[in-house]
């Protein structure tokens, strides 16, 4: 369509702009002569622009989706069009103020077997406009730049331009100037004119009637026109079903406006005598409040969802519609429920009007680039999930046993953990959602069955329904997608049908809706439509009409959706890192448990599903440890606030006298320590007031511990060695090491004293043990435990670096991680440079060191800004399948014993919580 469009304008209003220049002092005006009374009846898409200068600025603006739009090859001729527009308006103030006011009606129409070509029509102000035009046309002729025929249709001339390899045809019929490259367009204008035409159909002028003027463009579509149209873009297996769409409604109108990224199409549909369009069928309905998204998995590409104020009501009505169309749509279905009342021994509609709750929805989840036709799913809401099931099951077991089976033949169970199972039931009954709401609902096959709190949830094949299932148990929906609740704020707070389409994961639609020519198209600028975020179509009645509110959204960065193993959906963002914890009852699959940021803290089994949720006083400082409390082989979690020591069970519950109070706010994270591998447990933690805690298992003051103040805050954690033989406890404030025994007194004297960094402290093996950490200048300090200290320069490094300390290359000696900014380097002992990485953006974390198999140590690395996370191999190249999405420290390891893959655990920015397979 572009490929016409926009060259057709520039000629045009090159005609035009000249003609206003040399005519427009002429007196003899027109009447009554809209530029609608040409347009073919026939027409499916119309497009009035009101007023050039608008369009032009907002398409010269520094929209993201603008600045998109000029990078694709396709529109490449478009954009030099607009430039030679602004061109030709800039030489002259004259003829810019006249076209930059004309308002241009342009109307799409097929040609010949795949062509869409376009005829513009505009209200000429007078007579003089068109003797002048001509004559000035025709002096163009004579200077040689264009070639100019002309010959007589219908009582009217038509002018044949032909410019280079450029054809045009124009004429002018009742002050009306038509133009189009197909001379049969221009002439079926010529005679719509003077026959029954769109400016004298009442429908449609009273449709036009609601045109907002202020709008950048008004498009009407004539739905019993517009399959003509699509039947040249859908593969051939459809055609029939857009056939169809023609008793959609007759016509609509959509008022256009664009700003920041944004588009809206808002408008009326006319639909007619009743029941002649489906879109009669609402209008017995009101519109409510939108709530199947908590419904909705999180992996949702496509919904319809119908939310009716009476479903009795839409029934009898969309019976009154199959009548009133005649053919064979009524009988068919009246044969269908026939057959399906023999089978289950009970009519399906009253079933469904006893039982339902209004509040209905079509969805696709996943599509798969192979076979798209998979992961559908028909979604409907009960008054009750008992009295549901105790009518419902019933039928089921009837049509069981007319296969000769029972219900329990029918019935699989899925379990998610021990206490959380589901049946799952084979349904008899595939063209169910058709059956209640026609074809708009014909694109789910119901096979499989599954209650679900207070809804049904009908899927095409049985692991799409465990999948679909799992992410609902998981919160995994669009209720909790804060990308879709954002789109949501733009829609209607209430409708009676809302159709979501989000064109990323949709795209591979296209392979089976589109025919091959069209999908070429599409994918040829695939990433392109990616950034389309989605399209959201909403229809509700108001007053008696039927409104339309239509909303896409632009995003200039593509969003590709993560491939992970599962994803759960928290109340928040992460606050820690997740950590896998082991299930004493079952120590061949792992937990993870992780705390967000409103200070909630999930137990979560390998299923994803959560186990437990627990609210803490504040946020966890440190780590979380397993201990062994009551010594019998039962593991609890051990971890701290500002403010408490904790201890939970399994189960999240509080144990003993824990949670202990601190004597003053903690400022590091709780150190565990086990001298003697006998689970008498001691925990460190040290405090504003500038003390060192030392608790014994049960949570109390350890009396022999006496380490006196320091002279600083202790923020990172405390750190215990036996070396030969001794226990080393060490620590470190802003400007000094302690090295303690384990009464506290001073075992290590340390005289090098310097403004640390506020990096941990790591043991190394640099020659001997040593402490390392770096200061503020990133100059590595080594303390050794014999009193001596030295250090190594590996450059300078800004005061906010990261720095970690181990043997990366295994040959027995401790390596150095520097990360600064964006860049991330590794050092060995002696300061040679062993790798280095820059990454786009700034490195967020502190790096973690991840061993694999044979000992092979990777690098991990955050960038939240970017919401990214890195696995770098030593080497300095990225590990196969990274950067991944997330912007959390991450965590990797088995969750199963089972699997022969790692398992890697992150946060994402949209709270969500991510289980990646990392082989």
């Amino acid at each position: 369509m572009r490929k016409f469009l926009i060259p057709l304008l520039l000629v045009l209003f090159v005609i035009l702009g000249f003609a206003w220049y040399f005519m427009a002092r002429q007196s003899t005006a027109y009447n009554e002569n809209s530029a609608y009374q040409a347009i073919p009846v026939r027409t499916p898409l119309i497009v009035e622009v009101p007023e050039l200068r608008s369009l032009l600025e907002e398409i010269r603006s520094n929209d993201p989706v603008i600045e998109a739009l000029r990078t694709a090859t396709f529109l490449k001729s478009f954009w030099k069009d607009v430039d030679a527009i602004e061109n030709l308006m800039a030489e002259d103030e004259n003829l810019r103020q006249a076209i930059q006011s004309k308002s241009v009606v342009v109307a799409f129409n097929p040609e010949g077997k795949d062509e869409i070509e376009a005829l513009f029509a505009l209200s000429l102000n007078n007579r003089g406009e068109r003797e002048k035009l001509i004559a000035y046309l025709k002096q163009l002729q004579q200077e040689g730049k264009l070639k100019l025929s002309q010959r007589e249709y219908d009582g009217n001339e038509v002018f044949q331009l032909k410019s280079g390899s450029q054809s045009f045809a124009f004429a002018e019929v009742k002050g009306i100037f038509l133009f189009s490259r197909n001379v049969i367009f221009v002439e079926e204008g010529i005679r719509q004119v003077r026959t029954d035409n769109l400016y004298n159909q009442a429908q449609f002028k009273q449709l036009y009637s609601t045109v907002n003027r202020g709008s950048s463009c008004n498009v009407f579509v004539n739905h019993k026109k517009l399959s003509i149209l699509l039947e040249k873009l859908v593969a051939s297996d459809f055609r029939k079903l857009i056939r169809q769409f023609a008793n959609f409604s007759d016509w609509s109108e959509l008022d256009v406006d664009m700003k920041d990224s944004k588009f809206w199409f808002n408008g009326f549909s006319a639909a007619g005598k009743t029941f002649d369009n489906y879109l009669n069928v609402l209008k017995n309905q009101t519109g409510q409040r939108f709530r199947m998204d908590r419904v909705l998995s999180g992996n949702t590409s496509m919904f319809v969802n119908f939310n009716l104020d009476d479903f009795n009501q839409f029934q009898d009505d969309y019976v009154a519609f199959l009548k009133k169309q005649g053919g064979s749509d009524f009988y068919n279905r009246e044969t269908a429920l026939t057959h399906a009342e023999k089978g289950g021994r009970k009519a399906l509609i009253p079933l469904f009007e006893e039982i339902a709750d209004n509040d209905f929805a079509m969805a696709y989840g996943s599509v798969l680039q192979n076979d798209p036709t998979l992961n559908r799913f028909f979604i409907a809401k009960v008054k009750s999930q008992s009295a549901a099931k105790e009518l419902l099951l019933p039928v089921l077991e009837n049509f069981a046993k007319s296969a000769k089976k029972t219900l329990a033949d029918t019935e699989s169970k899925y379990q998610l953990q021990k206490d959380v199972v589901y049946s799952i039931y084979q349904f008899p009954v595939p063209e169910l959602a058709r059956l209640l709401f026609g074809n708009v609902f014909s694109g789910v096959a119901c096979n499989y069955l599954c209650f679900y709190d207070n809804y049904l949830v009908f899927a095409d094949s049985e692991p799409a329904l465990k999948n679909y299932i799992h992410d609902l148990v998981l919160s995994a929906t669009l209720e909790k997608d804060i990308h879709f609740q954002k789109f949501q704020e733009e829609m209607a707070s209430r409708s009676s049908v809302y159709f979501y389409l989000n064109c990323s994961k949709a795209f591979n639609l296209g392979t089976y809706y589109l025919n091959e020519e069209a999908f070429a198209s599409v994918k040829a600028h695939e990433d392109l439509f990616r950034k389309f975020y989605a399209l959201g179509w909403q229809i509700s009645t108001n007053s008696g009409s039927l409104l339309n509110n239509l909303y896409l959204r632009f995003d200039p960065v593509m969003k590709v959706d993560p491939q992970t193993v599962w994803q759960s959906k928290l109340d928040t963002t992460i606050w820690i890192k997740p950590q896998i914890v082991t299930n004493h009852y079952d120590r061949q699959n792992k937990e993870v448990m992780v705390q967000d940021n409103a200070n909630n803290l999930y137990l979560i089994n390998k299923e994803g599903v959560r186990l437990w949720k627990v609210k803490l006083s504040d946020k966890i400082l440190g780590d979380v440890y397993q201990v062994d409390y009551y010594r019998n082989g039962k593991l609890q979690y051990l971890f701290n606030t500002k403010d408490k020591l904790y201890l939970l069970d399994r189960n999240g519950n509080h144990l003993a006298r824990f949670p202990v109070n601190f004597r003053s706010p903690a400022t590091n994270g709780v150190a565990l320590f086990d001298y003697d591998s006998n689970r008498d447990y001691r925990f460190f933690v040290a405090c504003e007031n500038k003390e060192i805690y030392c608790y014994d298992r049960d949570g109390r003051i350890v009396n022999g511990w006496k380490s006196g103040k320091t002279d600083g805050l202790v923020t990172n954690q405390i750190q215990h060695f036996r070396i030969d033989g001794k226990d080393y406890i060490a620590c470190a404030d802003q400007y000094k090491t302690y090295i303690f025994d384990r009464q506290g007194n001073i075992r290590v004297k340390t005289t090098d004293h310097f403004e640390h960094s506020g990096n941990q402290l790591y043991l190394v093996k640099a020659g001997s043990f040593a402490l390392a950490t770096t200061d503020v200048k990133g100059l590595v300090h080594l303390q050794y435990f014999n009193g001596q200290a030295k250090t190594l320069d590996l450059g300078s490094f800004n005061k906010s670096h990261f720095f970690v300390a181990d043997d990366l290359n295994n040959d027995g000696q401790s390596d150095f991680v520097i990360a600064d900014g964006k860049e991330l380097t590794c050092y060995s002992d002696k300061g040679k440079e062993l790798m280095e990485y820059e990454f786009s953006s700034t490195i967020s974390n502190r790096p973690n060191i991840y061993t694999f198999a044979n000992a092979d140590k990777k690098v991990g690395v955050v960038c939240s800004n970017e919401n990214r996370v890195y696995l770098v191999n030593m080497n300095g190249k990225l590990y196969n399948g990274f950067p991944l999405q997330g912007n959390t420290d991450f965590s990797i390891g088995y969750m199963s014993r089972a699997n022969d893959y790692f398992n890697l655990l992150v946060g994402n920015e949209d709270n969500s919580f991510f289980n990646y397979k990392v082989e």
